[in-house]
């Protein structure tokens, strides 16, 4: 029996994180990860060491990925990169740990004997582990934030009519009702009987019952035709700009002569290296009329210093002149800001030895005014993926959203983050009912507000 239940554990953890290193195959078994779990807790007293260990697993499997772009970030200094990750595993499997502990110790207090009284109390506790995960966790890092990369409510973005629900009743009572799946399947296991079989039909036909049905099929704006993408990263040096200018410059002019149509061209999240844009405006004439041909609007990545401070920066550029920069209002944790108690010397040496720590920005998030027609509002990557609601107070108007997945696409181990991240984009657009234009180096494309896609270039 001993060695039944460490089994049972373990699966659970792994089936929890396999939907998530590949997503496009293995989504679907996020619904069962929790069943091997609350199986057990029938007849066993799940314990602190139980929790750790599975949220040890889960997290190992997860993070996996992030921990290995954080040592290559290290560089020479990679040790650094695995005490890290190996701390951030530690500090995330505690709450899932905690969580074991409390519930056994409620069922011994009260000595609940109910299998199904049990059940429910174990499956609200993976419930507020989710909860806790998604939106909580990093709070010890200086943010009230969580990490939403392992909410499982984003996979089923995979098929965005699924997650009907969301929009109905809410993300909480939601992921409520994810948890009723693997309830049913449990009481099933238990009784082996008609009540249990009709209970786990009505709840599996309440979710699935869109499948295959996709009502909210894609549509088109206009001005999506006239949106093209370079999805690259031009290095170069502050010294000799000209050299990177003149290269994009010949990418638009390929552009504009493929696409006539095209009025604008996004490049994603820190797309240039240097940091001086409003300091050379002759040298972006190259990107005016008379060298492209015709006037486009230009949106990209670059970091900028303003007032002594150095943000990460979307900047727009119509015509060869620089209209406006939109500075970042959130910055993420080790590639771009230290927590007070991570700032010391060893960190900055290791992960900012060639740049400094991004400012974040306390200005108004604004609007993105193409045209009469044509409006937009600017994110800048993790604003998108860390914001609960929209950052913004504009209602149904689109999302340009330039994202910086560059560290996610020279590993295969690595590749699962990127697609993650396309997925929360859908989840957000979903939730938030808005259009997003999505731009970033891994993949480029219209997420319309039911979470359909359709590929830009």
């Amino acid at each position: 029996m001993i060695k039944l239940y460490w089994f049972l554990l373990i699966i659970s953890s792994v089936l929890y994180a396999l939907p998530f290193l590949f997503s496009t195959q293995l989504w679907w078994l996020v619904f069962f990860f929790p069943i091997p779990l609350l199986y057990l807790t029938r007849t066993i007293n799940l314990s602190f060491v139980h929790g750790y260990i599975w949220g040890c697993i889960t997290f190992s499997l997860h993070l996996s990925g992030g921990i290995y772009v954080i040592t290559c970030m290290a560089h020479e200094a990679w040790m650094i990169g695995i005490l890290i990750g190996i701390a951030m595993i530690m500090y995330q499997a505690l709450f899932p740990a905690i969580l074991f502990w409390c519930v056994t110790y409620v069922v011994r207090i009260f000595s609940i004997q109910l299998p199904v009284v049990r059940l429910c109390m174990w499956a609200i506790a993976l419930l507020l582990f989710i909860m806790w995960t998604d939106c909580y966790s990093l709070y010890l890092f200086g943010r009230l934030e969580g990490y939403p990369l392992m909410q499982p409510l984003i996979l089923l973005a995979h098929k965005p009519y699924l997650l009907y629900l969301v929009t109905a009743i809410g993300k909480f009572l939601c992921l409520l009702f994810f948890m009723l799946f693997s309830i049913s399947y449990v009481l099933l296991l238990w009784y082996k009987n008609c009540n249990a079989l009709f209970f786990v039909c009505i709840v599996t036909i309440a979710w699935f019952f869109p499948w295959g049905i996709n009502k909210t099929a894609t549509y088109e704006h206009d001005w999506q035709r006239q949106i093209k993408t370079l999805p690259y990263m031009v290095h170069t040096t502050a010294q000799n700009p000209i050299i990177m200018i003149r290269t994009v410059a010949n990418q638009l002019k390929n552009i504009i002569a493929k696409s006539p149509a095209t009025e604008i061209v996004i490049m994603p999240e820190s797309a240039f290296n240097i940091s001086n844009f409003a300091d050379i405006p002759e040298m972006i004439q190259l990107w005016n009329k008379n060298c492209l041909g015709k006037s486009i609007h230009f949106i990209f990545g670059a970091s900028r210093w303003h007032n002594t401070h150095y943000y990460n920066s979307l900047h727009w550029v119509y015509n060869g002149v620089l209209q406006n920069c939109f500075d970042k209002r959130h910055a993420m944790l080790i590639s771009e800001r230290l927590v007070s108690w991570m700032d010391n010397n060893i960190m900055r040496q290791t992960y900012f030895n060639s740049s400094p720590l991004v400012t974040i920005s306390s200005d108004v998030r604004t609007k993105l005014i193409l045209s009469e027609i044509i409006t937009f509002i600017p994110y800048i990557c993790s604003e998108l993926f860390f914001n609960e609601f929209p950052d913004d107070t504009y209602g149904p108007i689109p999302i340009i959203a330039i994202i910086n997945d560059i560290l996610f696409t020279d590993n295969f181990w690595t590749l699962y983050i990127g697609k993650l991240l396309l997925l929360l984009a859908r989840y957000k657009a979903i939730v938030w009912k808005r259009d997003i234009v999505y731009v970033s180096y891994q993949q480029s494309v219209f997420i319309d507000r039911y979470g359909n896609i359709k590929e830009i270039n």
